[in-house]
């Protein structure tokens, strides 16, 4: 009887113990699931309360693709979201109760690349898993080799290529007061602003984005460099924390944010050069750094021309939203070698008075159509030739920083190089010092004589050579030299 209670009491602590692995962290869970897609890619995103551990991809014999995040929670128990669109046919999430483990279901059209990736925790969004999905590289090709035809057509009739970008989508809403979302009110402005450009024959007008999704800021760019933009244009509303602070602001690429983008086109080039062919026609490529800084010097030029027209009619187009005048700011969507950029603030969300202005539709009519007046005079105006001397200015003077900072720290590591060196040689003399040598006595030689050349006393070399006090020299002898 007492056998079976050890044996009892034995399984019931394994149990507990088995229990206690297997659920210790189950305090992880899914705390939001979100979804959002543009014209290209997808992503499903899910928010997590702790790092999570994510198996490897799995595949069901229908196509369906799963992965198992490990001691998590999903309170629902069980959910599945029927999305039906291009990129995205079933998503579905379970709690796996025997191991405390939480499996994500996904199915995708037979077209669509699907990757998953595990994103750490960062000051503005916490730990998270990203499943990606995009159309395939071909389709993606197919599109932007039509694209690259319509722009020939449009370039061959002279007809100007304006891309408007709204700035932020998607999970970025950028700023959000006094009734004024960000991302929903530039998306509006610049359609607004693109009816007017679609009305005029001369233009072409192009949105980076179209509905409520995120683009990369460097893709945006990247967008209307592709399209062979005559000006590209980042739409946004400002904010503050004075409130008292109201206006429009019109910004142009600055200096430092210039300098910095060299630096990183020159890394780029050569991170890239190994895969350069002959027949490249990216003049980066080709480029050295200075000559980079004077392109971006002439284009840099032409946005501050651009910056000003557009500053101009804007300030004109309200009384009661003034303009702030025209900045320079190192905005990522402002780094182009290929044309002129300029970033506008319609206004001041935190600003009672700009947000009352801005969501009135008559005043958001005048801003937009002054906008496109302020491009297309730029665009009808035949640019000034020039160069942003204080661009250049700025770049040779961070270059002259940058070399003498480089220098130092050359002859820094010179000199410990050589204080290193001085110091093993006198180590390596005092080591050589220290060992016992021989002499060989020639004729004429004294004891006193030999101590003195070798610098030790004529009675350590006495000591030395077990002489006696009477004991003498002789030709051809070998005397040991103690160590001094």
């Amino acid at each position: 009887m007492l056998n079976i209670k050890k044996l009892l009491l034995l399984f019931i602590l394994l149990f507990i113990n088995l229990s206690t692995t297997l659920f210790a962290n189950t305090n992880q869970r899914i705390t939001d699931i979100r979804f959002w897609q543009s014209p290209e890619e997808a992503q499903v995103v899910l928010d997590l309360s702790e790092p999570p551990k994510v198996s490897d991809v799995g595949r069901l014999n229908n196509g369906t693709l799963y992965f198992d995040i490990k001691s998590c929670v999903f309170k629902p128990g069980h959910q599945r979201y029927a999305l039906q669109n291009q990129f995205l046919e079933s998503l579905s999430v379970q709690q796996n109760d025997d191991n405390g483990s939480t499996r994500v279901f996904f199915k995708v059209p037979h077209s669509v690349e699907a990757k998953t990736f595990v994103l750490p925790s960062n000051e503005r969004k916490g730990d998270r898993i990203v499943i990606f999905l995009r159309e395939p590289q071909s389709k993606i090709l197919q599109k932007q080799t039509a694209e690259l035809n319509e722009v020939k057509k449009l370039k061959a009739e002279n007809i100007k290529i304006v891309v408007l970008d709204p700035g932020h989508g998607g999970e970025d809403p950028g700023t959000s007061c006094n009734g004024i979302v960000e991302k929903s009110y530039v998306l509006a402005m610049a359609k607004l602003v693109k009816a007017y450009f679609d009305r005029d024959p001369r233009y072409k007008a192009i949105l980076t984005r179209e509905a409520d999704y995120i683009i990369p800021l460097d893709k945006r760019r990247e967008i209307a460099e592709r399209l062979g933009a005559d000006a590209f244009v980042s739409i946004h509303v400002n904010w503050n924390v004075k409130k008292a602070i109201s206006g429009i602001e019109v910004y142009y690429e600055s200096p430092k944010g210039a300098v910095n983008e060299a630096d990183r086109l020159v890394a780029d080039k050569e991170n890239k050069a190994d895969f350069a062919t002959l027949g490249s026609t990216n003049p980066v490529l080709a480029a050295s750094k200075n000559q980079i800084a004077q392109m971006q010097a002439n284009i840099m030029d032409q946005s501050r021309q651009l910056a000003e027209k557009v500053e101009y009619k804007l300030g004109l187009a309200l009384p009661n939203l003034p303009s702030r005048g025209v900045k320079r700011a190192g905005f990522r969507v402002l780094h182009s070698l290929n044309m002129p950029s300029i970033l506008v603030e319609y206004g001041y969300t935190s600003s009672k008075i700009d947000s009352a202005i801005l969501k009135d539709y008559t005043s958001r009519t005048k801003l937009a159509q002054a906008l496109y007046a302020g491009i297309s005079n730029f665009l009808q105006t035949k640019v000034e030739g020039g160069i942003d001397a204080d661009y250049l200015e700025y770049y040779k003077a961070m270059n002259a920083k940058k070399a003498k900072l480089e220098a130092d720290k050359k002859k820094k590591a010179a000199a410990k190089i050589n204080a290193t060196s001085k110091k093993n040689s006198t180590k390596s003399s005092k080591t050589a010092a220290a060992k016992p040598r021989k002499h060989k006595v020639k004729h004429g030689d004294t004891l006193s004589a030999i101590a003195k050349k070798y610098g030790v006393t004529v009675q350590s070399i006495k000591t030395a050579n077990k002489m006696k006090k009477t004991d003498v020299i002789k030709s051809d002898q070998i005397l040991i030299i103690p160590a001094k």
